[in-house]
């Protein structure tokens, strides 16, 4: 019988996995997707000029620095075929910045700080930056866990509205990158900050409301403790007590929380103390005046027509009430610009005043026939509400 020696066993002649799974990334030459765009150092490799002189070409600086014009041309039609993209993170170790900024708010859904966060996007793209964005929902612990996250990104500044007075000198020390506090400029704080004329804004909007009311107007007041807030509450009583209505603490109803479920509640807390559904409301946000109208469509199955209605914050929205309605709209464009300006100048190293800068704000008037009359514009003040 014939023995048979070992058995050979025979390989296929395939590629390796290693070569495979390389050509699943990159396919063959001739079926190419879309070109990446090059680095520096791709565009420098290509052409056959130094990264030096591809960065300064690139960067606009070729004059500056006497680059001829053909060399110029090589590059930027090398550029114009296939495209550049930076490479941020080789820049920022180089330059020691990451051209990102952080903005820390605490409602994304917020309509004000929407626009404000519109704002800022469009100017941080003007300048070739990125914005980098958190929502607290008023949380202070949250907020620095925010900003902890927003410092190991290595964000160049900060722009953030404070869920509580900020103590964060104390807790990031030394890490603290340049900051500029938005909306809520508590008084005494070592950063510069701005604001809109809460204050002014509620001696406008309640003035007007008073001089169209048959009965003293009832305040729905969200988070008191804010100085934006504090500095409406503040123009509302100076307005009553101009009015003859002594200080108008009682026409006052306050909650923690500004949410939709607040306003309801404290609708519901105004008409269990009036006995009835009072003729004017005046609401410190958009959210506490959702909160408001959803409550008099429950009890009652609808708006009063008669209704006059309060508000801070400005939206279209509001065009579709029947009722006369009377609203401060804030110039969040401004704020935006302002707060970014200011920012730019802290990440130069400028030394700045904390004082706040306090922008006006504008009254809108609806569906009422007395909006063409001039209400007197009250003296820009800034509280020292804490």
């Amino acid at each position: 019988m014939r023995r048979h020696g070992p058995c050979r066993r025979i390989r296929p002649n395939l590629p390796s996995p290693r070569v495979s799974r390389i050509s699943a990334v990159f396919p063959p030459t001739g079926h190419e997707g879309p070109a990446m765009p090059k680095t520096i150092d791709d565009i420098a490799r290509a052409t056959g000029f130094s990264v030096t002189t591809v960065r300064l070409v690139t960067n606009g600086q070729a004059g500056k620095y006497r680059i001829s014009a053909a060399t110029q041309k090589a590059i930027l039609d090398y550029v114009g075929k296939h495209g550049y993209v930076l490479n941020h993170a080789a820049r920022s170790l180089k330059v020691k910045r990451s051209d990102a900024i952080g903005l820390v708010i605490p409602e994304i859904n917020n309509v004000f700080f929407a626009r404000l966060m519109a704002g800022l996007e469009r100017l941080c793209a003007a300048h070739q930056l990125v914005l980098l964005t958190a929502s607290t929902r008023e949380d202070a612990e949250a907020e620095t866990r925010a900003i902890e996250t927003l410092i190991g990104r290595g964000v160049d500044g900060l722009i953030v509205a404070p869920a509580a007075r900020p103590t964060y000198e104390r807790a990031f020390g030394k890490r603290l990158p340049p900051l500029v506090i938005i909306d809520r400029a508590y008084p005494k704080l070592p950063w510069p900050a701005v604001a809109s004329d809460n204050f002014g804004g509620a001696v406008q909007v309640t003035r007007g409301m008073l001089a169209r009311a048959t009965e003293p107007v009832i305040f729905l007041c969200a988070n008191p403790d804010l100085p934006s807030i504090a500095a409406r509450r503040l123009g509302f009583l100076a307005a009553c007590h101009d009015a003859g209505l002594g200080d108008g603490a009682g026409l006052i109803h306050q909650v923690r929380t500004d949410l939709t479920e607040g306003g309801r509640d404290l609708a519901a807390r105004a008409i269990t103390t009036l006995g009835r559904v009072p003729s004017a409301f005046l609401c410190s946000s958009l959210l506490i005046l959702e909160g408001m109208l959803a409550c008099l469509k429950q009890r009652t199955g609808a708006i009063p027509a008669d209704l006059l209605i309060g508000t801070f914050d400005d939206h279209p929205m509001l065009d579709f009430l029947p009722n006369r309605v009377l609203s401060i709209r804030q110039d969040e464009a401004a704020l935006a610009e302002h707060a970014f300006h200011l920012l730019q100048r802290r990440i130069a190293g400028e030394a700045m005043d904390a004082q706040p800068e306090i922008l006006p704000v504008s009254l809108m008037i609806r569906n009422d026939p007395q909006a063409a009359v001039a209400l007197p514009r009250p003296t820009l003040v800034v509280p020292d509400a804490g």
